[in-house]
């Protein structure tokens, strides 16, 4: 009968337990539970719903235009309209473009039918009449100001109080059911107004 020796001994444990960490390790490996690194997405920036007026109801002009960014798609867009008055104030898209980012700010031209659109990164970009991408300077961009002031006061939880004014006094008085993100003015003569919210718009006549 062979009679292992000391030697033999000793590799033969060596091996097992060799096996038995490398079998203890692939064991504990597959039920512990691991945690993955969470993947955070980035944010998209929310589309703020903003406009600007480009041409007001006047003794020349009888449509007023307007340009506006809106979400579409989950995606800005800059979109021009004219508003057909005759035709129970129905929206007619003249232009509209994707945008790559939602812009912050938007302001007309001082001269031109174009529109400024300003990014996070306080950049403007000119987009002329048809919308297309033109070099410009900025010293371009309309430093108008409104020539009424805007009142917003919450009445309740659910009612918001519009008040319009202008150096002659009240405008515009109305009771809302959402707070307005703005107001502009389509008309001269003060008689047809466009509200912007979140998420909807509305056209008042006093």
């Amino acid at each position: 009968m062979y009679k292992e020796t000391g030697k033999e001994k000793m590799i033969r444990f060596s091996i097992i337990s060799a096996i038995a960490a490398v079998t203890l390790y692939l064991f504990v490996s597959q039920y512990t539970p691991t945690s993955d690194p969470a993947v955070v997405q980035p944010e998209q920036n929310q589309v703020k719903q903003m406009t600007v007026v480009l041409q007001e109801i006047n003794e020349e002009h009888h449509a007023p235009k307007l340009a506006m960014v809106k979400e579409h798609e989950n995606q800005p867009m800059l979109i021009i309209y004219e508003v057909d008055v005759e035709s129970n104030y129905r929206f007619e898209t003249q232009y509209a473009i994707n945008l790559a980012d939602a812009p912050t700010d938007i302001k007309r031209d001082e001269v031109s039918d174009g529109v400024w659109l300003k990014t996070e990164d306080s950049k403007w970009t000119y987009y002329n009449r048809e919308l297309e991408q033109v070099k410009r300077e900025e010293k371009n961009i309309s430093k108008e100001q409104p020539t009424f002031s805007v009142d917003i006061n919450e009445v309740d939880s659910k009612q918001y109080e519009l008040q319009i004014k202008n150096e002659d006094g009240t405008v515009l008085k109305k009771e809302l059911d959402e707070e307005p993100l703005s107001v502009v003015r389509l008309s001269e003569q003060n008689d047809l107004w466009f509200v912007v919210f979140d998420e909807n718009t509305i056209l008042l006549v006093p």
